[in-house]
């Protein structure tokens, strides 16, 4: 065998090598293949399973979604309607607080205008006081000054009742002694002269005037005396003036004292005029 056919049978085996490295590749690579493409389909099946469960998910998910799109969106109409009543309870809260703001101006203004008043009450009320309080000063000084011009008042007009006593005293001595005079002159003993009529009246010469200090039946005393021009058998009327000025009668002398005397009530002509007189009945001389 030649060097041509050495080579050529070097060639054929290491082609035969060659294939069969060949065909141990290609049955590796389809074993290969084969497991993959198990694998993959098991994968594929997988992902099918995968992408029914998705799917089924993705149906839950949508239909949440939907739900909650709807409760969202009712949500917000709720939402919508608390924030309009919310705004108009707002506005309600500020008009209100703006009518309560203009109230309390208001009232401020009130406040502000009364503490004026009452600071002004109050200055008069201190001037007030210091005039009061001299005034009061004044009264009493006054008060001093009157009691002192009505004490030298009461002793002048003691001084002129005095005066005035004595001078009737004088007037009444002096008629009595006219008469007697005159009853002399006449022939006539004045000490044994009587009154013939002991109802006809003999009121004194002098105006006086005084009050029943004491009633016994028809007796009464009175707060006359001689003192003051009374005497014996001289007549006085007698008057009431509360609750009206009413003429009640006369009374007689009986009894003449220095200060007080005795009276008897001179019945009437009239009898059906009979008169009850009490205490503090005042008795004159004279009516005017």
């Amino acid at each position: 065998m030649n060097s041509v056919g050495k080579i050529l049978v070097i060639l054929n085996f290491l082609f035969a090598l060659v294939v069969g490295a060949l065909l141990i590749m290609v049955v590796g690579l389809h074993n290969q293949w084969k497991e993959r493409y198990l694998k993959l389909q098991q994968e594929a099946l997988i992902l099918q399973a995968v992408d029914k469960s998705t799917a089924d998910v993705s149906v839950s998910v949508v239909q949440d979604y939907k739900k909650g799109q709807l409760e969202q969106s009712r949500d917000r109409e709720t939402f919508k309607d608390k924030e309009d009543a919310a705004k108009a309870k707002e506005l309600y809260y500020l008009a209100e607080l703006k009518e309560r703001d203009s109230k309390l101006d208001g009232l401020q203004q009130l406040l502000a205008q009364a503490k004026k008043l009452n600071q002004r009450n109050a200055d008069e009320i201190a001037l007030l006081n210091t005039i009061i309080k001299e005034r009061e000063v004044e009264i009493v000084r006054l008060s001093v000054d009157v009691k002192s011009y009505r004490a030298q008042a009461q002793n002048f007009e003691s001084i002129a009742r005095d005066k005035q006593a004595r001078n009737e005293n004088l007037l009444e001595q002096l008629r009595e002694i006219g008469q007697r005079l005159a009853a002399k002159e006449a022939g006539v003993n004045p000490d044994r002269m009587v009154i013939l009529n002991p109802n006809e009246p003999n009121p004194p010469a002098v105006k006086i005037e005084g009050k029943i200090q004491k009633v016994e039946g028809t007796l009464v005393e009175i707060s006359l005396g001689t003192d003051h021009g009374l005497k014996e058998n001289h007549t006085l009327d007698v008057v009431r003036l509360q609750p009206e000025a009413k003429w009640l009668g006369t009374i007689r002398i009986v009894d003449a004292r220095h200060h007080t005397s005795i009276g008897r009530l001179v019945p009437s002509s009239n009898t059906a005029f009979r008169t009850q007189l009490r205490e503090g009945d005042v008795v004159t001389s004279k009516i005017k």
